[in-house]
C-alpha cells in the first residue's frame, strides 16, 4: 500500500462474476480476411472474453462452435460443451488475410449450430464478429440475404463490427433487438 494509505483504502480489482448459466446453442462466426489483420488480435480478444461468460457445459450451460471465413469458410471447432476444445479453437485460428465472404461464414455458421451436437429446444445464436464488408461471392447484400436465410430458420445473430464496418450492414444483417 502508499505510505501514508491506510490498509483498507488499496485499490483492489472488482471480482470477476460467474459465468452465466444458461442454455445456449451459441457460434462465433470470426472474420479472417485482410481487411480485419490490424483488429484480428482484438477480434481474437472478444471472442475470448465472450466465451469467458458462459458457463460450458453441454448439460446445464452454453455450446460453444466457432467458424472462421476469408474467402470461404472453415470450422475450427463443431459445437461442444468442452471449454478446452473452445479456447483451442480460437488459438488455433489463422492468420488474417484474403477477401470477405461473410454469407459464407453466416451459411457454415446455420450449419454447425444445426449440427449433430444441437440440443432440441435450446435458443440458437451466432455471434458474427467482422469489419461488415463482403469483398467476394457478391456484395453486402448477399451477406444480408443469407442472415436473413439464418434468422429465418430461428436463430438470432448478434453482429459486433470490427475496424470499418459499415453501420447499416451490420444492423440489416443482425437480428432485431429484443
Amino acid at each position: 500500500s502508499p505510505p501514508g494509505r491506510p490498509p483498507w483504502r488499496r485499490q483492489l480489482a472488482p471480482p470477476s462474476p460467474p459465468p452465466c448459466v444458461v442454455k445456449l446453442e451459441l457460434v462465433m462466426v470470426l472474420d479472417k480476411s485482410g481487411s480485419v489483420r490490424a483488429e484480428q488480435s482484438s477480434l481474437l480478444a472478444f471472442a475470448r472474453d465472450m466465451v469467458a461468460q458462459f458457463e460450458v457445459n453441454s448439460a446445464i450451460g452454453a455450446q460453444i462452435g466457432i467458424v472462421e471465413f476469408s474467402n470461404d469458410a472453415l470450422t475450427l471447432t463443431p459445437l461442444t460443451g468442452n471449454v478446452q476444445a473452445v479456447w483451442s479453437a480460437i488459438d488455433r485460428a489463422s492468420a488474417a488475410g484474403g477477401g470477405t465472404s461473410v454469407s459464407d461464414g453466416l451459411a457454415l455458421g446455420m450449419s454447425v449450430i444445426n449440427g449433430a451436437a444441437a440440443r432440441p429446444g435450446v435458443p440458437r445464436t451466432i455471434l458474427l464478429l467482422t469489419d461488415g464488408v463482403q469483398t467476394v461471392d457478391g456484395t453486402d447484400a448477399t451477406a444480408i440475404a443469407q442472415a436473413a436465410t439464418v434468422k429465418a430458420d430461428g436463430i438470432s445473430i448478434v453482429a459486433v463490427g470490427f475496424g470499418g464496418a459499415k453501420e447499416s450492414t451490420m444492423r440489416s444483417i443482425a437480428s432485431a433487438p429484443s
